[in-house]
């Protein structure tokens, strides 16, 4: 550490590396004014919403430029590959294909991915950030009145939106980009343990591995940003392992691009930062100078609507979704369940947890190895011996991210892992486990053990006695009861003589998405009066109602919930009814609305 330390002086005394890096301060001096003095939470509402889909293409396209021009460089290379892709491409495609066989396209949890698909829309529309909240036909243009910002970054809806552009508005879009980042993700699972082992075995088994595993399947046929967050993850470790080997100005551009658009995937993901500072120092110094090329310069600049976004959500306690009683996202409260579902999640195995408990324990068998291969190279550093390869260095420093990030959720209100809907947390965990696991099977491997068959025949095993039982069920989407209401009611409603307004108390905009004018029944009991004044004009044809039946009474009769009641003066008639788990769902038409009599005026 005393050698690296006096090494980065000797740098930074360097005329050469001096001027760019006071360039770099200055920037993120002038980073850290913009983000939090210039503007206030609402303003940067306005700049996101008018600004952020230029931004996020900005920084997308460059980092596409300095992909292609690394590809270029190893054009043959590549060229050869995509044509004659042999049995590791075959596998990986097997292995995809696997993944997204063991579970149905459909959205999984619901509101988020919805909304995600909202602002992707919007995007694709207005080049705009936002998600719609009204929407109406008017003479036959579907038109979005009012939307707002969500608090989800917005990579991911920015990448669905460019399908939009290039095909067409189609929410299967979302399915097509996840199909697509679970195979490259795969990809990249290969080429890092291939990069550590310099054996295919391990590889290849550290990707059967991730792609049995039922939460990839879960994902990788769903609509939301999980998928495409690991994906990232693992496409920085791939830019920072080429930049540690032969550090230069595009592989580091396009490290240091790869960071910012990760920074835009989950809310999380900038934690990532950190370790990527670190390789840039460590290449600096595995290079003898200071490389500072002008995505460098302007990182901090370019992580300054992060910022603003972290800002605006911070301030409007609305979009924390916080259930009754809470009132922090993160508090020591919640670490004891935290915790506790994260252990019952890993080492579960019920057909009801997306886990894999195989993966759970060759992954923590790999994670002890590592960890003593650590302390003994960190004796040795000590000793004056020993420097550890560019692919270790990244997968220590990722890993370790991915630990804290683990251990911050775990004082996050919403991340019990064994609950459906935060069982997606575990998946950069998981991938960890699967790239430790090839690296140990590979050391056992060349010690006289044939560990990677073993592992694989494990895997094997696992697969035909749980993951079948798993796959064949599919709990989370045959069981998520909310999602069959919400086809049935969007099916239902399609049905109708258009246009049509849906009154619901669920979210509306997962009908806005299907063309179908909605609005939220809290609203619409305000709201009779207009909606009497349109039924008169025949702006719509039909006025339709969803009402929740519950069994309420001790009897167990069945009465309209609370939530989803109109006065007496709203008359109904019932046109559907259907039972979904222990509810059902009512649609009537509305025939007619009793409005009071018009107060006199004081001249009358």
């Amino acid at each position: 550490m005393t050698t690296l330390l006096q090494d980065l002086r000797s740098l930074l005394a360097q005329p050469a590396g001096c001027r760019p890096l006071l360039l770099f301060l200055l920037s993120a001096a002038l980073a850290l004014f913009v983000a939090f003095r210039v503007v206030t939470p609402a303003q940067t509402e306005r700049l996101i919403v008018k600004g952020g889909y230029f931004y996020v293409l900005a920084v997308f396209a460059a980092w596409v430029i300095f992909a292609w021009r690394l590809m270029q460089a190893r054009r043959g290379m590549c060229v050869s590959w995509v044509r004659r892709p042999g049995r590791v491409g075959l596998f990986l495609m097997a292995a995809t294909g696997f993944a997204v066989w063991t579970d149905d396209f459909a959205h999984k949890v619901l509101f988020d991915e919805y909304v995600v698909q909202g602002t992707a829309w919007h995007m694709h529309l207005t080049k705009e950030i936002g998600a719609p909240l009204r929407a109406f036909d008017f003479s036959g243009t579907w038109m979005v009145i009012d939307t707002f910002l969500d608090k989800r970054p917005y990579f991911f809806p920015f990448l669905v939106s460019l399908l939009h552009d290039l095909t067409g508005f189609r929410l299967a879009n979302v399915y097509v980009l996840n199909v697509a980042v679970a195979f490259a993700l795969l990809g990249a699972t290969y080429w890092l343990v291939r990069s550590l082992t310099a054996r295919r075995g391990p590889a290849l088994l550290a990707v059967a591995l991730l792609a049995s595993l039922p939460l990839f399947g879960q994902n990788a046929t769903g609509a939301s940003m999980e998928l495409l967050n690991l994906g990232m993850i693992a496409a920085v470790m791939v830019g920072a392992v080429l930049y540690l080997r032969v550090p230069t100005d595009d592989r580091l551009s396009f490290l240091i691009l790869g960071t910012v658009l990760l920074a835009q995937t989950r809310y999380e993901s900038v934690l990532f930062v950190f370790p990527v500072a670190v390789i840039i120092a460590t290449g600096w110094w595995r290079a003898g100078r200071i490389l500072l090329p002008w995505p460098a310069l302007l990182a901090p600049l370019m992580l300054v609507p992060y910022v603003w976004h972290d800002r605006f959500v911070s301030s409007r306690p609305v979009l924390w979704q916080l259930r009754e009683g809470e009132v922090a996202r993160f508090a020591w409260q919640y670490l004891a369940g935290n915790l506790e579902g994260a252990r019952q999640f890993f080492f579960s195995t019920s057909p009801g947890q997306p886990n894999s408990l195989w993966l759970t324990i060759v992954g923590l068998l790999g994670l002890g190895w590592a960890a003593v291969h650590a302390v003994k190279f960190l004796r040795g550093r000590a000793a004056g011996n020993g420097r550890l390869a560019p692919d270790a260095i990244v997968v220590l420093l990722f890993g370790l991210t991915v630990a804290a990030n683990l251990g911050l959720l775990m004082f996050y209100y919403w991340s019990r892992l064994d609950e459906p809907i935060a069982a997606r947390f575990a998946l950069p965990s998981y991938f960890f486990l699967a790239v430790l696991a090839g690296w140990w099977a590979r050391t056992l491997d060349v010690r006289g053990w044939p560990a990677t068959g073993i592992m694989a025949g494990g895997l094997a095993v696992w697969v035909l006695v749980f993951g079948f039982t798993a796959y064949a069920h599919r709990f989370y989407t045959s069981q998520n009861m909310v999602m069959h209401e919400l086809n049935w009611e969007i099916e239902q409603a399609a049905k109708r003589p258009r246009p049509t307004l849906l009154i619901t108390s669920k979210a509306t905009l997962p009908f806005l998405m299907e063309k179908i004018p909605a609005v939220n029944t809290v609203l619409a009991r305000v709201r009779l009066p207009q909606i009497a004044w349109h039924m008169k004009q025949g702006t719509f044809r039909e006025v339709i109602v969803t009402q929740v039946i519950r069994p309420m009474s001790a009897q167990g009769d069945a009465i309209i919930d609370p939530e989803d009641e109109f006065p007496v003066s709203l008359h109904l008639e019932t046109i559907a009814e259907k039972r979904f788990g222990g509810r059902w769902i009512r649609i009537s038409r509305v025939t007619g609305i009793d409005l009071p009599p018009p107060t006199p005026s004081p001249a009358q």
